[in-house]
């Protein structure tokens, strides 16, 4: 064991020297003038780079066998090897080319569309081989994983106590550094959208510092007044931040609140819309991979599911699954039902629709400031769906309903927030003689608003019925009035969009009459 660990950390420390030594290339080619890079060069100096670090990441990975002592079985050997060398290339690939497309200057547009395909590609193909690679030793681990580093035992799971039975926290949780490292990752992206914006970096570098830890703070205090009764008797906990407890519900709200005022005190020069659509659909990414501290914890699950349904998920993912945040068993043939994965990929499909599609696809169909509102509908409804199937030791307030009413409020009120902004914009348009009715407008107004009633209507109508022929209960779970409860909240959301058609549709009525 103790020459694995010797072995292994002699290969990690090449590993990371080897991806030092790349970096130190690639950050070297944006600072040259582009006139002067030689691209081929430089591709062949990364590429060894690259070539050495994945096998050194193999050759670290391998002894992982010896020091958890046991003697694999071909078919994980082969995952290990295979997953781990396109693991690491994809990923250590799709990094130089981000840095390059995002940080160079001046590059041939022809190049920078294929770095951006390829890095696009290299990290979804690394996300994939990442898995592989884990499998190669998941099933030699001891379940649950480590949840963080204490500095006296060492690595510790959760519900881990000491030798008198006293519960053993991290030091260093690996749920803080997830959360951290979707933060981070998601500053990155928003400043290299503000430098196509504006052709400079670190603009929101302030407002992060900000924003950021108001967040935490909001999160915080939604979580210790959703929670009340466990903080009303010992209130000095609620500053123990330190033991976990937050609330996405109200801490992006208190980040995003706080980053706007931010902002508008020191970019008085900048439009607020501009960053506000670039910045609230990628937090759906910080919240993906903030998601996986909960993985890590064992906490924030649904019930206790059949496992032979989710095996189809990565090894290591459905066997920490088989354990609670107490380090309990779940029971034979079962585990908790993995929230985090499914909020997780929700959340990376929102920002692919919000940014991608409605963001760029569909812009000239959206006003600014609809994309950044778009997300509270997104996150809100995302909770709304999921909250019944969370275990009920994980929903906030009497019955769980805190967080489940709030979520419902998140999606009724980016609704209205659409809504205002398209009302109010229109107005001003039209006080400043700058309201133009397009060619399309009367049939699009028209078609958009038959097809957003009848679709409102039916929803409303089936969500009448589930309410009324099924009774109460006060529980968050799926059951017959409260499905009717979520397709009611959705119905209004949809009808409240005959607001921004029905204007559309007069309008241009009124503009062909005018003409």
């Amino acid at each position: 064991m103790v020459l694995g660990i010797v072995f292994a950390s002699i290969f990690a420390a090449i590993f990371i020297a080897a991806i030092v030594v790349g970096l130190y290339f690639t950050i070297s080619l944006v600072k040259t003038p582009m006139i002067e890079v030689n691209y081929k060069k430089h591709f062949i100096k990364v590429g060894i780079t690259v070539c050495a670090a994945m096998i050194a990441f193999i050759a670290s990975s391998l002894f992982f066998y010896q020091i958890l002592k046991v003697t694999p079985s071909a078919q994980y050997v082969v995952q290990l090897i295979l997953g781990g060398l396109l693991f690491s290339g994809c990923l250590l690939t799709a990094v130089h080319f981000f840095i390059i497309h995002y940080y160079g200057h001046n590059l041939p547009e022809k190049l920078d569309k294929w770095l951006f395909r390829i890095q696009i590609i290299g990290f979804t193909a690394a996300v994939f081989f990442f898995f592989i690679w884990t499998n190669g030793f998941a099933h030699y681990l001891t379940y649950p994983i480590p949840s963080g580093i204490n500095f006296q035992h060492g690595f510790v799971a959760p519900g881990a106590t000491d030798k008198d039975g006293y519960p053993i926290g991290p030091n260093i949780a690996f749920y803080a550094i997830c959360i951290l490292s979707g933060a981070i990752l998601v500053y990155f992206l928003c400043d290299h959208y503000m430098y196509k914006e504006y052709g400079k970096h670190g603009i929101l570098e302030s407002t992060f510092f900000v924003a950021f830890p108001a967040g935490i703070i909001g999160g915080r205090i939604g979580y210790v007044v959703g929670n009340w009764h466990e903080f009303a008797g010992h209130f000095v906990d609620a500053f123990a931040i330190w033991k976990g407890g937050l609330t996405i519900l109200a801490g992006a709200p208190a980040g995003i609140i706080v980053g706007v005022i931010w902002y508008l005190w020191r970019n008085r020069d900048k439009s607020l819309w501009v960053i506000f659509d670039i910045a609230l659909p990628a937090i759906l990414i910080a919240q993906a991979i903030g998601r996986w501290g909960n993985f890590f914890n064992c906490e924030v699950h649904g019930l206790a599911v059949n496992a032979e349904n989710w095996k189809w998920l990565p090894e290591i993912i459905w066997r920490n699954s088989q354990f609670d945040q107490s380090g309990s068993f779940a029971g034979d043939g079962q585990i908790y039902l993995p929230l985090f994965f499914i909020e997780g990929v929700i959340n990376l499909l929102g920002y692919f629709v919000l940014a991608h599609v409605f963001g760029k696809a569909l812009r000239k169909y959206v006003e600014f400031g609809d994309v950044g509102f778009g997300y509270i509908i997104w996150y809100g409804m995302t909770r709304v769906v999921l909250e019944p199937l969370r275990d009920g030791a994980y929903q906030m307030g009497t019955k769980g309903y805190w967080s489940w009413l709030w979520s419902m409020a998140f999606v009724i009120a980016g609704t209205l927030m659409i809504v205002i902004n398209h009302f109010v914009r229109n107005y001003l348009k039209k006080k400043n003689c700058t309201f133009n009715v397009k060619p399309y407008d009367k049939k699009l107004g028209l078609i958009a608003s038959l097809v957003i009633l009848a679709v409102g209507g039916a929803i409303i109508a089936v969500a009448a019925y589930l309410m009324t022929s099924n009774k109460f209960e006060t529980i968050v779970a799926y059951n017959g009035f409260n499905t009717g409860a979520i397709l009611l909240v959705t119905g209004i959301s949809v009808l409240l969009c005959l607001a921004i058609s029905i204007p559309i549709f007069v309008e241009a009525i009124r503009g062909k009459q005018h003409a």
